[in-house]
């Protein structure tokens, strides 16, 4: 081979692979080949040259590889080209050619090798001939198949794999190309087998080497690991897709890899959303642009802080249901730092969230119907958080009335409303909802319970507000209501009369033609009073016979004269013409400070003083009226009248609601004034107890009592007084009881004493012992007044008590509209708690029939009222115990 003296060139076009320009030395050198516009390739050896063509592009400047030409005549050539790190057109290279003496083709050989082997020295090696046979084996093979090398040396490499695998082999081996790598299981010596990653060289043709070179590494425990791996990977992947937590894999730039179903239930749409960005996602399901933006931005946050990220988000369904849910991102990254993953996980909370805005709307609700708002306003409050809760439906609620035919009509639902006591009060319908029936009767269920517990409560309210500020007889407004009124009318500053008007005899009417003809007399004045009215006139009822009327104060005079023309026809009651006659005080009031209670009280008193003076009409006088009521004046006068013997003893009759048989008698204290005529316990006993004149004025009421009790016509008599407090709170109470049964002879089974639940809260160590020294003794308590105070039933356990008496505020709403009233449950339950208790029970103010009927079906103990007879003088009260009731009802 002839030797270069100067460092010839070529220039090769690296796109189509031609030589375009050769220095005359590699002309000499290829001689007689005419290389102008040769593809490189053809210089080489067929089965090198693509490897070569390959080496050549990847070459850098100053890089050298070498190469196997074709020389024409002349025995194959080895040349080594080297880049020129010289400005050339972008798409050509120039390469210096040295051609190798056989010298340094051995010398280019043996390091070749030397290289290989020694890159792969830490592997197994074999080098094998032509015919397939290992002629060299490196020492490693020990290691890796327990075999010595001089054991292997000469046999087929094939012997290593069985039949499939050796032919895959000698194929892979007859390739011209570099093969991949290739797992391979392989007997050990031993008899295990291990996994082995095989690649080989091809180097046969090479003059020097002669062999092909395999290379192989074991990667038994890899392969473990990595069929490990993936069965863990398998079974996380397995849990994502049974997870109930929402889960979804971003790459780096928010596209994503995966989603588990509990994100996105429908398979289709699971598929689709890989491979896409939010903004992609949400155009493709038209959803809020706004979405997509807002989880970028949390996208980038949680990129940039390196850490966790969370946020709230609501969707709309196509129905227009808010869907409520929590989301995270988690990034993940890689050793170098860079982000190579994005976690999104969160979880649905729209069944919370939409249970808390039902909450929330109930709290609404319920704060609504405590401030006393109008009951329309609280209802739609429970329609509109339906309709809320159901953005495309129509939902109504009806007091009373039964389901709507349309409930049966797909979509349409439908609840009855109930109050506290299971009671229906109405209807709650929902039109246009097809979520499942149970989920919607579950949300009508919720709501349903607060609308009929409002709905009670506002038919309560306006029972009670009727019992609290109406008379059940005439209908008109009762003392509370009329005070109310007039409270306005003086906030107003407006300037008014209040007139208070009273019949006169009305008692006798009772008498002669019974509590029937007397109840329709009220009726019939109680229509007259608001015929003579003026348009802003009122009237109400404030006691058995007593009338009041607001006037304004132009209108006084003439109503009043119409009034007293009206009156004084006679009244229609059962073919019976009644007349009656009235006693009026009348108060006006232009301006300056007063309280409505103030008014009527003073009215009140100048209608007494009315009937005091035999007047029809008495006006105000201020200077009369402060002389009159002087408190100082009046106690004054009660210590008197105890001196005088003004304040005699009056009964009434305490009877058995079943036989109307009279069973005892309750003592009550009357002042006769010589001026003033009968001045109400109200006013003197509130005058003795504020003074020590009480304790004396309670022992005087006692003894006398027991005295008349004891003397009583045909034997003893059951009696009841009321003691104060004070008398209760001294210590030496029950002795003085004691003594004065044993002065008066009266057994002390016959007297019963009535304490109010103002004794029982004031109750110390002192009075608590006074109460069992009388029981002990055998006196009976009596709590009177039950259910007006604050009905602690803690007091029926701790005190010894006897009997209750319900007041008569519960009584008088008896016999109307029964079902409808709570008076009948709080008697019939007071009733039944006092049998429980083993105590008896006395139903107060009993006025009509009806009302004893329902008092002895409940099984209450005794009545009394003025349906048997008013306090009587004990002459009349000793008289109507031998004669019993006269009432034509009874």
């Amino acid at each position: 081979m002839p030797k270069a003296l100067i460092r010839p060139t070529i220039t090769v076009d690296m796109r189509q692979g031609n030589i375009l320009e050769a220095d005359q030395a590699v002309s000499v050198l290829l001689r007689p080949l005419d290389i102008s516009s040769m593809r490189f390739t053809a210089l080489c050896l067929p089965q090198k040259a693509k490897r070569r063509w390959s080496q050549l592009l990847a070459a850098q400047p100053g890089q050298t590889i070498t190469v196997e030409w074709q020389a024409g005549f002349q025995a194959d050539l080895m040349v080594q080209l080297t880049r020129l790190d010289i400005s050339s057109p972008v798409h050509t290279r120039r390469f210096a050619v040295h051609a190798l003496t056989p010298d340094e083709q051995q010398d280019a050989a043996l390091h070749t090798v030397a290289e290989q082997v020694m890159a792969l020295v830490s592997n197994l090696v074999l080098f094998l001939d032509a015919e397939n046979c290992i002629t060299y084996v490196s020492r490693s093979v020990t290691q890796y198949l327990g075999y010595e090398a001089l054991a292997l040396l000469g046999q087929s490499i094939f012997h290593l794999f069985d039949e499939t695998q050796g032919r895959q082999l000698q194929q892979q081996l007859r390739s011209p190309q570099v093969q991949p790598h290739q797992t391979y299981p392989i007997q050990h010596h031993d008899g295990s087998v291990r996994l082995l990653e095989v690649t080989w060289s091809d180097l046969l043709d090479d003059p020097l080497v002669k062999s092909v070179i395999v290379v192989a590494r074991d990667v038994t425990d890899t392969s473990q690991v990595q069929a490990l791996l993936s069965s863990q990977h398998a079974f996380y992947e397995a849990i994502l897709e049974d997870l109930p937590t929402q889960v979804a894999v971003l790459d780096a730039r928010g596209r994503y890899l995966y989603v588990n179903p509990a994100a996105i239930r429908n398979p289709q749409i699971r598929t689709g959303i890989l491979g896409l960005t939010d903004e992609e996602y949400c155009q493709w399901r038209g959803h809020d642009p706004a979405i997509a933006q807002q989880r970028r931005t949390h996208f980038q946050a949680a990129a940039q802080s390196r850490s966790k990220v969370s946020w709230s988000e609501v969707m709309y369904d196509k129905a227009g249901h808010s869907q409520y849910h929590q989301r995270h991102y988690l990034p993940t990254f890689d050793s170098s730092g860079e982000l190579t993953r994005m976690i999104g996980y969160g979880q649905d909370e729209t069944p919370r969230q939409r249970q808390l805005e039902l909450q929330i709307r109930q709290t609404r609700i319920l704060a609504l119907s405590t401030q006393n708002a109008p009951l329309s306003d609280v209802l739609g409050e429970v329609q509109a958080a339906l309709e809320h809760h159901y953005p495309q439906s129509y939902a109504e609620l009806s007091l009373g009335g039964s389901a709507p035919a349309e409930v049966n009509v797909l979509g349409n639902h439908w609840i009855a409303l109930q109050g506290e006591q299971g009671h229906p009060v109405g209807g709650l319908y929902l039109q246009g909802v097809f979520e499942p029936p149970q989920e919607v009767q579950r949300v009508l269920a919720y709501l349903a319970q607060v609308a009929g517990l409002v709905i009670e409560r506002a038919q309560s309210l306006a029972r009670l507000k009727r019992l609290a500020y109406e008379d059940p007889l005439t209908g008109l407004p009762n003392r509370a209501a009329l005070s109310q009124k007039l409270t306005d009318h003086i906030a107003l500053g407006r300037p008014w009369t209040v007139v208070v008007l009273n019949l006169a005899r009305f008692r006798q009417i009772n008498d002669r033609y019974g509590y029937l003809v007397g109840d329709e007399v009220l009726r019939q004045v109680a229509q007259r009073l608001l015929a003579c009215l003026p348009p802003a006139g009122s009237a109400a009822r404030l006691g058995s016979n007593t009338f009041a009327l607001l006037l304004p104060l132009v209108t006084t005079a003439s109503t009043l004269e119409a009034l007293t023309s009206s009156l004084a026809q006679p009244l229609l009651v059962q073919q019976h013409a009644l007349y009656v006659d009235i006693h009026v005080g009348v108060r006006p009031w232009l301006s300056g400070f007063s309280t409505a209670e103030t008014l009527l009280q003073q009215a009140e008193h100048t209608m007494r003083r009315a009937q005091h003076l035999g007047q029809s009409v008495s006006h105000y006088d201020a200077q009369t009226y402060v002389v009159e009521l002087t408190q100082d004046a009046l106690e004054t006068e009660l210590h008197q009248a105890v001196e005088a013997q003004q304040l005699t003893l009056a009964f009434q009759p305490l009877v058995h609601p079943q036989t109307r048989r009279l069973h005892s008698m309750e003592v009550l204290l009357r002042w006769d004034h010589p001026q003033r005529g009968m001045i109400s316990p109200s006013v003197f006993i509130v005058l003795a107890e504020q003074s020590s004149l009480i304790l004396r004025l309670g022992r005087w009421v006692l003894h006398q009592a027991c005295l008349e009790a004891a003397r009583w016509p045909g034997g003893p008599l059951r009696i009841n007084v009321n003691v104060s407090a004070h008398q209760v709170e001294q210590a030496e109470f029950a002795q003085e009881v004691e003594e004065i049964l044993q002065l008066t002879g009266l057994p002390s089974g016959y007297l019963e004493l009535e304490i109010t639940e103002g004794v029982l809260m004031r109750a110390n160590r002192t009075v608590t012992n006074v109460l069992n020294q009388l029981h002990a003794l055998g006196v009976r308590l009596a709590l009177d007044d039950y259910g007006t105070g604050y009905a602690n039933l803690a007091y029926l356990k701790r005190f010894p008590l006897d009997v209750l008496k319900i007041d008569r505020s519960f009584v008088q709403g008896l016999g109307a509209d029964v079902a409808d009233q709570r008076d009948l449950a709080i008697v019939r339950s007071t009733i039944a708690l006092a049998h429980e208790l083993g105590l008896s029970v006395v139903a107060e103010g009993i006025e009509r029939a009806e009302q004893l009927s329902l008092i002895a079906a409940l099984g209450c103990d005794l009545a009394q009222g003025y349906l048997f007879s008013a306090a009587l003088p004990l002459p009349q009260a000793q008289e109507w115990a031998i004669q019993g009731p006269d009432s034509p009802e009874l």
